[in-house]
């Protein structure tokens, strides 16, 4: 008999155990990682939401005679209009922009609670992937303002809120997914790993915002969106919820506090 190539005996060593933990630790690292990355677009577009023209300078060439000579000089005229995206535009801009950040956190807060107490009654899958499915749509739909032209406050405001409302969907679904699969063992080790999808998420979400920022912020937006909208579909359609879903071996549960 042939030997086995290294490959599949490296496949072979671990347990069908190990691989579905495996398998679940990645799938959540990286749906919560789409959290972390819808997130992101406010904190970078903002600057394109409020902007001063004063730094550009339009530069008019001019003649002038000295001694029958034309010497050429350099006009130079500021432009002192703003061009930032209205209401942003005006002198309360840091207020304005400021209440897009609080009006999140705060549903984020209220949500948080209310997420708890619905996700207890619901099967995690659904739960996340419909939250995650919500999340795409009401981020993108932050992004739409600018390609409908929309310069309502209040159209901002409420999707700040209903996206606010929606991402508390995520966190106590994965943390209990997380918990059923791995339980009290290596608990801090498990948890310090899987917790860098913040970083990761963060880092994701300002390479994806800044791409667009500049030249179409509602991309910056919609993307993500879409984004975190195919990772709910992939939860749906992937996620386990409990080892004996699978008949894996059920380890001693525990639930985790971020």
């Amino acid at each position: 008999m042939a030997e086995l190539p290294p490959g599949i005996r490296l496949i072979t060593s671990f347990t069908k155990d190990q691989w579905y933990r495996a398998f679940i630790f990645v799938l959540t690292f990286m749906l919560y990682v789409s959290f972390h990355l819808s997130r992101k677009p406010i904190s970078i577009v903002k600057g394109e939401l409020h902007k001063h023209c004063t730094t550009l300078q339009i530069i008019e060439w001019d003649t002038y005679e000295e001694n029958d000579i034309h010497i050429p000089s350099v006009k130079t005229l500021y432009n002192n209009s703003r061009c930032g995206w209205e209401p942003f535009d005006k002198s309360n801009y840091k207020q304005l922009l400021g209440a897009l950040d609080y009006s999140f956190l705060c549903a984020y807060a209220v949500g948080m609670y209310l997420s708890g107490i619905i996700g207890e009654r619901l099967p995690i899958r659904y739960y996340l992937s419909g939250g995650m499915l919500a999340s795409g749509f009401f981020t993108a739909l932050f992004g739409i303002g600018y390609f409908y032209n929309i310069h309502s406050l209040w159209y901002y405001i409420i999707a700040q809120v209903a996206n606010g409302l929606v991402q508390t969907t995520g966190w106590p679904s994965v943390v209990t997914c997380i918990g059923n699969w791995f339980g009290k063992g290596r608990r801090g080790l498990i948890m310090g790993l899987w917790n860098s999808h913040t970083s990761v998420g963060n880092i994701l979400g300002s390479l994806i915002a800044g791409y667009w920022v500049s030249t179409c912020w509602g991309l910056s937006f919609v993307v993500p969106g879409i984004i975190i909208s195919l990772m709910g579909i992939i939860c749906y359609l992937f996620l386990i919820e409990h080892p004996k879903d699978v008949n894996c071996t059920v380890k001693s549960s525990t639930i985790f506090f971020k």
